[in-house]
């Protein structure tokens, strides 16, 4: 009888220790879904910030939207996709040095990493005859230890028009792309260290739009041509 009352009382003990165990591993479990809940909405949080920090500093640029169409509200672009890119890296050093007309518009990196150049391969500027427009694009991160990085590429079907270092590791680049039913802004955050980009899109869509408007705008040393239909081949 009392062997059966000791047996009893370690079963008892057994499975309250069980029931505890059990217990302790539920909480955790849903403390670490909390913190990884707060964690992915600390890195949207932080990624709308960045995303409104680099928007401001481009008055041009909005001006140049609310230009085209009244109802562009800067604020109200959303996320169309998360992408990584393919590493193109290659030796090549930086070829934009003073005098060259695109030297005013490089981009330094804040840590003085390198610089970004978003116009030379769109802009072409032969030896002889007019200024003209390669149909793509090209963002170029010429790092200052002597390498040539691609950030961003696009067809014909778009354009970058402005670029901006919102954080050490965040390139924003602004722009437009064509749908089907028309041309509408664009803005990608560049992460360049783990060569990934966020794409965001505005809702506005414009059926009249003039590619070339801005750049024309903006380069303002180079000399384009007055006849904008003869040299935009986009």
């Amino acid at each position: 009888m009392m062997r059966t009352q000791v047996k009893r009382c370690i079963l008892s003990k057994f499975s309250l220790l069980i029931i505890v165990l059990l217990a302790a591993c539920s909480f955790q479990k849903e403390k670490s879904e909390e913190v990884s809940d707060t964690s992915q909405l600390s890195k949207e949080e932080e990624m709308a910030q960045l995303l409104a920090s680099g928007i401001q500093q481009m008055p041009a640029w909005q001006s140049h939207w609310k230009s085209i169409d009244n109802s562009f509200d800067p604020s109200a672009f959303q996320l169309s996709k998360q992408l990584e890119y393919e590493d193109l890296e290659w030796p090549e050093e930086n070829f934009i040095q003073a005098g060259n007309p695109f030297f005013p518009y490089l981009i330094p990196h804040p840590d003085g990493l390198g610089v970004v150049d978003i116009y030379s391969y769109k802009v072409v500027i032969p030896e002889e005859g007019s200024v003209a427009f390669n149909p793509d694009s090209e963002v170029i991160f010429f790092r200052s230890n002597g390498m040539r990085q691609r950030l961003l590429f696009i067809g014909p079907s778009g354009g970058f028009q402005e670029a901006v270092w919102v954080s050490p590791d965040y390139l924003m680049v602004s722009g437009f792309f064509e749908y089907e039913n028309g041309v509408s802004p664009m803005v990608w955050l560049v992460n360049v260290a783990d060569r990934s980009y966020i794409e965001y899109s505005s809702p506005l869509r414009t059926s009249q739009y003039p590619k070339s408007k801005y750049l024309r705008e903006k380069l303002k040393n180079i000399p384009f041509p007055q006849d904008e239909a003869g040299t935009d081949r986009q």
